[in-house]
This record gives C-alpha cells, structure tokens and sequence, in this order.
C-alpha cells in the first residue's frame, strides 16, 4: 500500500466526523509523511498499519476525549513505542548474543602461548625451506653456467692441441679435435641451458608466486570483509 491509497482510504473511513476535524486529522497524517520524508514511507505505513484500525482508533479516541489533537497522536505513539521497545529488546538480545564468555577468552590465550613455539618452529622450518631451495636453483643455473664456460674452453684448448700433433700423429690430433669438438657442442648446450633458466623459466617462477600472493592476499581480505 502506499501514502497515497493510505490517505485515500481513511479519508473514505472518516467521512462520518465533522469536516474540521476530518481535515485537521488528514492534515496530520500527511505532515507527519512529509516530515518522515519519501525514503521512510514504507516504514510509516508499517508502523501506522490499516487506515481502518487507524480511523476506528481516531473515532473512539474523539468520543472519549472530545478533541482531535489526542485522537490523532494517539495510533502514531503507540506503534512508536512499540517499535522502539521492540528494537531496544531486539539490540539487547544482540549484545548478550555477542557478548563473549570469558572462559573462551582464557582458553584462547592459553592455546596461543602452548602453540606459539609450534607455530614459530613451522615458520622458522617454512622459511628455511624456501631459502634452500632459492639457493639449490640459482646454484643449479650457476653450475649450468660454469660447465658451459668450461666446456667451451675445453674446445679451444683440446682443438690447438690436436691441431699441434696432426703432424706427428695424425690419429691423436683428430681424436683431441673431435673430443673438443664434442665438448664445445655440450657446452653450447648448457650455455643455452642456462639462459632459459636465468632469463625466461625464474622471471615466470617469481611471477607465478607473485600472482599466487595476490590471489591468497584477495581471498582473505574477502573473507575479513565478509
């Protein structure tokens, strides 16, 4: 129902009292809409209820008292009252629902003073871990690195020694040059190797874990908000 079809009815209802205080009592009620202003409509008209309980009440409130003043005020102090006692409960049984006992607060502090060594030992462990292996991977592209410079090297030092003895002996200077040879090819390799590991493979390691973190960081900011 709204303000309008409100008015209208008990307009319709209060059409047996005198024009006077039919007006003063209409008059009442639209200022007391106005005052509460378009967005608490709903809630006036809930607290108002049926414009013929409404009229009923302005029209045995006018025989008693004999003015309209006290007939109109009379149904809109009531429900005031009732509401507000009815919140000032409903806010009560709120806090003591909320209240939390004290013997729950004792036992979560003692449970954080026994657990904290256990929760500082998994994150000194947790941190250790994670050190470890940062070390183990950037020792692995390191040691990719070397074994390319080296094998490199080898290259050119078994090739000028093969080449030196392809005179004297023919056979043992293509084996020096092929094995040099062979190990230029593999240094190549891990040279290769280790510019895929330095340079595409850890840059996407630490981008994933960077999105992981603001993944985990947005899900626990949803659920403190919520």
């Amino acid at each position: 129902m709204s303000r309008t079809e409100f008015m209208r009815q008990l307009e319709s209802l209060l059409q047996n009292i005198s024009p006077t205080e039919r007006e003063e009592a209409l008059q009442y009620y639209n200022d007391y809409f106005d005052d509460a202003g378009p967005e608490n409509e709903q809630d006036v008209l809930d607290a108002l209820g049926n414009p013929a309980r409404v009229a009923e009440s302005i029209k045995r409130d006018q025989t008693i008292n004999g003015t309209v003043g006290n007939s109109v005020k009379h149904p809109i102090v009531k429900q005031s009252d009732s509401r507000s006692g009815q919140g000032g409960q409903s806010d009560s049984g709120k806090s003591k629902t909320e209240e939390t006992p004290t013997w729950q607060i004792v036992l979560w502090i003692v449970l954080g003073i026994v657990l904290s060594p256990v929760a500082v030992s998994l994150l000194t462990g947790l941190v250790s871990a994670l050190f470890g292996l940062i070390v183990a991977w950037f020792s692995l592209i390191l040691g990719f690195g070397l074994a390319a410079v080296v094998l490199v090297a080898l290259l050119f030092i078994l090739g000028a020694i093969g080449a030196a003895n392809l005179i004297h002996a023919p056979l043992a200077g293509v084996g020096l040059i092929g094995g040099g040879l062979i190990c230029g090819g593999i240094g190549v390799l891990f040279m290769m190797l280790t510019v895929a590991l330095a340079g595409i493979v850890t840059p996407a390691i630490f981008k994933g874990i960077g999105q992981l973190w603001r993944f985990l960081k947005g899900k626990m900011n949803k659920e403190v908000i919520a």
